[in-house]
């Protein structure tokens, strides 16, 4: 299988997410591609930067539904950043598959360090060596640490030890209602 790993453009991108959120007037017209939000709704200095977080942003949040993104607009941080994780693990299988067979089967047997390392070891167990290859090391060396880092962001990890993060009881529902009970999973809730 061939993996997208495009997201060291940002790890969470929670500030980012939440003023371009805001930004949007209609949902539906976002999600079916007739509304373009400006990037000047992006706290970055640069236009680069704006440039590469906006793309990053629209291909991850296009993943998700009206449902998630009105719920962003009212839910606590928490509920936020969770609804985030779900945009990058909708966005990045690698990163979904991580969770899954990494952190939740450490989780299960009580085993809650996790580095870098674990990241680096799992793609090269998931890349062909053709793939691996054609990825130098400082590439891989960052791609893990924007997943760790997306991690202690939502605060699965803490302290560099495996946590489990609650959604809301609506946001449950939504993730249910939608098909993405598999999600739960991902923060450690076992269903």
């Amino acid at each position: 299988m061939s993996y997208s790993l495009g997201f060291t453009a940002g790890a969470l991108l929670y500030k980012e997410a939440k003023e371009y959120i805001a930004a949007i007037s209609s949902f539906e017209d976002y999600l079916s591609l007739k509304e373009n939000v400006a990037n000047i709704y992006i706290p970055t200095n640069s236009e680069a930067s704006r440039k590469r977080i906006k793309g990053e942003l629209d291909k991850r949040l296009r993943l998700l539904n009206s449902e998630y993104l009105n719920l962003f607009l009212n839910a606590e941080e928490k509920d936020r950043k969770i609804i985030l994780l779900l945009a990058i693990c909708k966005c990045y299988v690698i990163v979904a598959e991580f969770l899954l067979e990494v952190i939740y089967p450490k989780w299960k047997r009580f085993d809650y360090d996790v580095s870098t390392y674990d990241f680096s070891y799992f793609l090269s167990e998931k890349l062909s060596s053709q793939q691996m290859d054609s990825i130098s090391d400082q590439t891989k060396y960052k791609l893990s640490q924007v997943v760790v880092k997306m991690l202690k962001e939502i605060s699965i990890l803490e302290k560099d030890k495996i946590n489990q993060v609650f959604p809301s009881e609506e946001l449950t529902t939504i993730l249910n209602k939608n098909g993405d009970g598999w999600f739960l999973n991902c923060l450690l809730i076992t269903q």
